[in-house]
């Protein structure tokens, strides 16, 4: 779910190539590669791309290319998400607890449609070996 940064890094790819040509044989299935980024949960990943879309939509992080400037960095929306959820702490205090309740039920439903296309979108079963 992290997209590139779910692949294996470069360096440790082209070890593994040459280990595995010396032998002469077919390369057997690699299930513990090294990872540059540890993957994220699915929960964690859809926060993400909420606070991408700022908690109205999610969006999903656009794919970077080398000398492209970071437009959406993972980090900072994780960031938007501790924000989000202390504003919705600060308006508990607040403000009654009916309207804050309202305000989240309609918050959740403009936001679900949103997460139910994302959840199709992608691939989130793990893969058998």
């Amino acid at each position: 779910m992290a997209g590139a940064g779910s692949r294996p890094e470069a360096v440790y790819t082209l070890e593994e190539i040459r280990n595995n040509l010396e032998k002469g044989e077919d390369a057997p299935m690699d299930k513990n590669p090294k990872l540059p980024y540890e993957p994220q949960s699915w929960p964690r990943f859809l926060l993400g791309m909420t606070a991408h879309g700022w908690f109205l939509r999610p969006k999903v992080f656009p794919l970077m290319r080398q000398g492209d400037k970071p437009s959406a960095d993972p980090e900072k929306m994780m960031r938007r998400v501790w924000g989000f959820l202390a504003m919705w702490g600060v308006l508990l205090a607040l403000l009654p607890t009916s309207w804050v309740g309202i305000a989240a039920a309609v918050w959740v439903a403009i936001l679900t449609p949103g997460i139910i296309e994302i959840h199709r979108q992608f691939q989130n079963e793990p893969e058998d070996f």
